[in-house]
């Protein structure tokens, strides 16, 4: 398989203050002397937070050091994001690192609502300020349901998009699961967005959810890797996530190609049953998959490095 899988992170030791070992949804950024991996770990009262890992730059396995405390707080009381904050996407500008994370609300006709806050750091990625009290993608008249775990890439003066956006809610064995797809945006500043609302990676079926999109652009073609599950017995059974593939010319119309995501479940151990929330980040000209393996991110992270080209589909 073209992602050669390296091992895996796991540093989370179960303490009072948290209720598990989840290291959910990694968000990875090289820093001087090291790569700082964000993820939502879980408080006692199940509220998720955000905190880090720092890792070798030439073995992310290494564990340099470790921060299970916020790195910003939760939201106010009836803000979005009031009941949990997840990393999505990480970017420098100019000399500040911003993070696009998503907001957590409970709800009482369906179990929760998302949306996507913006933070920054001027401390090289400590500690974080959010930029505002309320989220920077909301629900819309055409997008009723969420807008959440957004990819963001600048393109000159054009700041480009890739979110999850709700699609419902259907109930399964009598147990609400929401549906949602991947959605295009543009920005000129990266706060407000231009959304034109359509789908562009195709569902398989109306149940099938997918998430997590992250883009890179090479030579004039864009590759997206994202994570995809039913929206039955996905809960590491036969439904569970699994890492997908699509590309484009444009970033707007993409074809979908799955059998070229380069990896696939284990025979046994930590991703034998699911694998979920990529996130690509180049080390020294060469791509580096992090992602989450059984139960949503409870057995840690896993690495991967990416060997030889990239599909020419």
């Amino acid at each position: 398989m073209p992602w050669k899988k390296i091992g895996r992170i796991t540093c989370f030791p179960l303490s009072a203050s948290r209720s598990s070992t989840h290291m959910q949804g990694p968000v990875a950024v090289e820093l001087e002397d090291r790569v700082r991996v964000y993820v939502a770990a879980r408080r006692s009262d199940g509220k998720s937070y955000p905190a880090f890992v720092d890792v070798a730059v030439d073995d992310p396995t290494a564990v340099l050091g470790v921060n299970e405390e916020p790195i910003m707080p939760l939201g106010a009381l009836g803000t979005f994001d009031d009941d949990g904050i997840m990393p999505a996407c990480a970017l420098n500008v100019q000399q500040e690192l911003w993070l696009y994370y998503s907001g957590w609300n409970r709800r009482v006709s369906v179990p929760y609502h998302n949306t996507t806050g913006l933070a920054k750091s001027t401390d090289g990625g400590k500690t974080f300020t959010k930029l505002f009290d309320g989220p920077i993608l909301e629900r819309t008249p055409t997008e009723p349901f969420m807008a959440v775990t957004p990819w963001v890439l600048r393109s000159g003066p054009l700041w480009k998009m890739w979110y999850v956006s709700g699609l419902g809610w259907i109930d399964v064995a009598g147990r609400l699961e929401p549906v949602y797809g991947i959605k295009y945006g543009e920005s000129i500043d990266g706060i407000s967005w231009t959304r034109p609302g359509n789908l562009v990676i195709s569902q398989r079926h109306v149940a099938e959810a997918i998430a997590r999109p992250c883009v890179i652009e090479r030579d004039g073609q864009y590759h997206m890797w994202y994570c995809y599950r039913n929206s039955i017995d996905f809960r590491d059974g036969k439904g569970s996530y699994r890492i997908g593939y699509s590309f484009s010319e444009d970033g707007r119309i993409w074809r979908r190609a799955d059998h070229l995501a380069g990896i696939d479940l284990s025979t046994d151990g930590w991703d034998s049953t699911m694998q979920c929330y990529p996130y690509i980040l180049q080390i020294n000209g060469q791509l580096y998959l992090f992602y989450n393996g059984n139960s949503f991110g409870q057995t840690g992270v896993g690495c991967a490095v990416w060997q030889g080209q990239l599909p020419k589909p």
